[in-house]
């Protein structure tokens, strides 16, 4: 079985093709993310727009999308996550709570599924917001230490693919396919 996976960002595709007991293929289309308040639409919106635009006949295909969702700021950014960081800059989070805020980070994958319904898995972890620790990963990895971890996912880039929000969606996902359509 092979899974083609609508993104910009290989190391997700990387990450994916890790987890899944299958071939994952990056396919870079590019997608208008509408600003609304779920992921899971979202991560569906990005997926049927990459359908539209692939020629791809009979494929498994997925989208994602991922956000910091923080208490203090009623889950602010949440879905705004990557556009808040693009505008303002992921380090101005700490102008607006103090460090120890609690938070969680939150991912959805859609599946495309030929002549079928499409589906969408979930996977959470819940933190703190920190000063920034670390040069590893990406996005808020440094400012963001999982529960009941000593480091963030920017000192531990290897600790994020093992715990991470994305891990845990990718498991459902993996779950689905070993169950439905393998």
């Amino acid at each position: 079985m092979k899974i083609y996976f609508a993104t910009g960002n290989s190391g997700k595709v990387n990450h994916a093709d890790n987890v899944l007991d299958c071939e994952v293929e990056q396919l870079d289309i590019e997608t208008v993310e509408p600003s609304i308040d779920s992921i899971e639409d979202i991560a569906l919106s990005k997926l049927e727009q990459a359908a539209k635009k692939t020629d791809i006949e009979d494929a498994f295909l997925i989208a994602d999308d991922s956000g910091l969702f923080i208490d203090e700021l009623n889950g602010f950014p949440g879905p705004q996550t990557a556009f808040f960081d693009r505008k303002v800059g992921k380090n101005r989070i700490l102008d607006l709570v103090e460090p120890g805020a609690r938070a969680e980070f939150r991912a959805a994958i859609g599946l495309f599924i030929p002549d079928g319904d499409n589906k969408v898995f979930s996977g959470k972890i819940s933190g703190q917001v920190v000063e920034p620790r670390g040069d590893g990963g990406f996005g808020y990895d440094p400012i963001f230490q999982p529960e009941g971890q000593g480091k963030t996912w920017g000192e531990d880039p290897s600790l994020k693919d093992e715990t991470s929000h994305r891990q845990k969606a990718l498991m459902e996902l993996k779950n689905y396919i070993d169950e439905h359509l393998i």
